[in-house]
Formats: structure tokens, sequence, C-alpha cells
């Protein structure tokens, strides 16, 4: 019963952790080996199976956008959806290696996570400039701009490196709002989280998935889904450069208190 509980926290830790900044996959590995008593090799392949969870919450939130893209409605969809398709393999061919590197090594996340948090830092000391006007829509996306964000949100295999801080970043460097390039950002992952899964059943095939997996999968969908929209309106009316060095602080908090 006591594993269920850490079980249903965890996925409800990762449907808020997936939007923010803060490696939501190093945070589950974290809590699996230390709470479960897992291997960390198992916890990261448990881990992905996990972000089903948020992947299906993504889909379900833009899921008349990606009608429209899946059926390449207008010029703009046909857009999004060469973009998205460059930037999945794009996000394999990276995040492959990466994954296979992260599950054989003994692996620290502190360094990636202070990366994160600098990064959003000087993100937003950057933002500050940026005027309205200047500000891309997604109708600019092609496929080279997949290149770059597939590689980004490659990296993010790695436990430690945020997806959504990273693929964030580089879109507000591109010169994408903050509002666009958080929505841009959970459309990214939706195609990627759900080949990761199936690219990890074709590798290693299905890994033991008791019920306790399975209700972190149905915590992290139902908490994802209640946040998503949060974090989009908050986009749209502050001032996106002070949340982006607030967001910063915030995946830089844990290793400050761990200096203390």
């Amino acid at each position: 019963m006591e594993s269920l509980l850490t079980y249903l926290l965890i996925g409800l830790l990762q449907g808020v952790l997936e939007w923010l900044p803060i490696s939501s996959q190093g945070n589950l590995v974290i809590l699996m080996t230390v709470f479960l008593g897992l291997e960390a090799s198992q916890a990261l392949d448990l881990s992905v199976f996990i972000h089903l969870g948020t992947g299906l919450a993504a889909l379900v939130y833009f899921r008349h956008e990606v009608v429209d893209i899946l059926l390449r409605r207008s010029e703009r969809d046909r857009g999004l959806f060469s973009f998205l398709l460059v930037t999945t393999i794009m996000t394999g061919v990276i995040g492959l290696p990466l994954f296979i590197f992260a599950k054989s090594a003994s692996f620290y996340g502190d360094a990636l996570l202070i990366l994160t948090g600098v990064a959003l830092l000087v993100t937003g000391v950057v933002q500050r400039g940026v005027k309205v006007s200047e500000a891309k829509s997604s109708e600019s996306l092609d496929p080279k701009e997949g290149l770059a964000l597939g590689f980004s949100q490659g990296l993010s295999a790695l436990p430690g490196l945020s997806r959504s801080g990273l693929t964030t970043s580089v879109l507000l460097f591109k010169g994408f709002s903050g509002a666009e390039a958080f929505r841009i950002s959970f459309l990214m992952s939706i195609p990627a989280v759900f080949a990761a899964a199936a690219g990890l059943i074709v590798i290693e095939g299905v890994p033991p998935l008791g019920v306790g997996v399975l209700l972190s999968v149905l915590a992290s969908f139902i908490s994802a889904l209640l946040t998503i929209d949060l974090l989009l309106k908050l986009a749209r009316r502050v001032r996106f450069w002070s949340l982006c060095i607030v967001l910063g602080l915030i995946a830089l908090l844990p290793q400050v208190i761990n200096l203390l």
C-alpha cells in the first residue's frame, strides 16, 4: 500500500514538473531509486512509460490542433507537420545514445540541472530587450528549425536536463513569444514521448508494468492536464522575461540548498 502511494505521488509530481524547467525524468529516477529501491537503469526505463501520462495530457489539450496538423488542412498545418516530423527524428538520433549512456553510467544530473537554470536566467535577461512586435509565430517554423529544436529536446534524455527548459529557451532565443514558445514546446513533446516509449519496447521489450506504474501514468495524466493550461495562461499574462528568471531560480534552488 505504501509503495502504491509512492507511485501515486510520483505520477502527480511528474504531471507538474513536465511543464517546468526542472528535469522530471531526473526527479523520477531519484524518487524511484530512493523510495522504491529500484536500480537506476530500471527507474530510467519506467520513467519513459510514466511520461506517457503527460504526453496523453498534451494530446488531449491540443487535440483539435493535432488533428489539423495530421490532416494538413492548411499551409501552416503542413509546415508544422514537417517541423514536428524532423524534430521527432532528430530527438531520437540525439536522445537514444544519450539514454543508453545514462543507463550504463553512474550518472549525476546536478551539473546539468545547474546548466538548465543558468540558461533560463540568461534567456530571461536577453528576452527583457525583445519587443512584442518582433515575436515570431508558429507559421515561421520549418524543418531547419526542427533540427535545432530536435537536438535540444534530444539532450533531455540525460537525467537532469529539462526538456521544457531547453526547448523553450531555444524558441525564445529564436524570437518566439513566451506563450508561443511554451505552446510549441508542448506540441513537440507529444510525438517525442510516444516515440520514446515505442523505441524502448522495440529495443528492450516491454518492462514489467505493475499496478504502481499504471497508477503513476494515470496520476501524471490528471495533474498534467490540470496544470498545462495554467502555465500557458501565465505565460500570456506576465512579462515572460521575469517568468523565465523565476523558473531559472526554481531550477537552481535545490542546488543552492545542497551547498548550504
